[in-house]
């Protein structure tokens, strides 16, 4: 099985305290659970969507004793004063860019994750916050990543921001929330996967100071593209965001494959794509 978008140094509870868990250093049992429970859930790849605390660069070591093939960016990567700090490291210029790619790769980083819009306010209108980045920076973003041998993995969210990272040549859109139909030719055109991660709102219905009514539009407007994109080819992936908010490790993962069934969706293709894709050049 296949989780596409996990987040190891998360427990599925509270960030907050998942992240102290690592204050002093990686908390390798903490870790070495998280992965124990995605093996005994069946998971046998798990791609990372990276952290500011190197937990993930741990797991990279270790995966193995379980069964796991592990991919990891180490940290996300996003703009400073943009939206990203909970799971990487900022730049300020493209010069700050390819000195966090090539330090990236000393840490033995599979592929870069770029942070290029923000999350949605789940909590309130559902409507994403914060600044994106342009369509101009993630070209940039993905040209010196392509140099140093990697593709790039970009969350983002909203139709515009979709099209423009797809255009910048990212290989897989993470979330990919508020799409309108037109994303659908970018995606074919461009051969990248959508990991859509339905799981993350999903779950969060019923959960104390969540509007069902905003979980909901996000769902239908969402389940409504990607029906229509895998039915006109579009490779999408099984990928959780294992380690969100009511989003266990191993569960999480049945989950998000549940849902995207319900949708019609096998993730057969999508998923070997991933683990395809993202492994940097010189890794095997």
């Amino acid at each position: 099985m296949y989780e596409c978008h996990g987040h190891v140094a998360m427990d599925g509870v509270d960030f907050g305290a998942a992240m102290a868990r690592h204050r002093n250093g990686v908390d390798k049992e903490f870790v070495r659970r998280n992965l124990k429970s995605c093996a005994e859930a069946g998971i046998s790849f798990f791609r990372d969507g990276g952290d500011r605390c190197m937990a993930s660069a741990f797991a990279g070591e270790i995966a193995g004793e379980y069964g796991i093939d592990y991919r990891t960016p180490v940290f996300a990567i996003h703009k400073h004063g943009y939206y990203g700090s909970i799971v990487g490291r900022s730049f300020r210029s493209m010069k700050d860019f390819a000195a966090l790619v090539a330090e990236a790769r000393k840490l033995g980083a599979d592929f870069i994750k770029i942070m290029a819009s923000g999350i949605l306010g789940f909590k309130t209108d559902g409507k994403i916050g914060g600044p994106s980045l342009t369509y101009e920076e993630m070209r940039e973003a993905v040209r010196i990543a392509s140099g140093e041998g990697f593709c790039v993995m970009a969350h983002v969210n909203g139709a515009e921001n979709i099209k423009n990272a797809l255009s910048a040549g990212v290989k897989s859109i993470e979330h990919g929330f508020w799409p309108d139909s037109g994303v659908i030719e970018y995606f074919l055109q461009s051969g990248a996967v959508w990991v859509p991660t339905v799981a993350t709102v999903r779950n969060l219905l019923g959960r104390e100071g969540f509007s069902c009514e905003v979980l909901g539009r996000i769902l239908e407007t969402q389940g409504a593209v990607l029906r229509e994109a895998y039915a006109k080819g579009v490779l999408i992936a099984c990928g959780s965001d294992s380690g969100a908010i009511n989003v266990p490790h191993g569960k999480g993962t049945h989950d998000e494959r549940s849902y995207l069934k319900e949708l019609g969706i096998d993730t057969e293709r999508g998923d070997r794509r991933i683990s395809e894709l993202f492994r940097a050049e010189g890794a095997y």
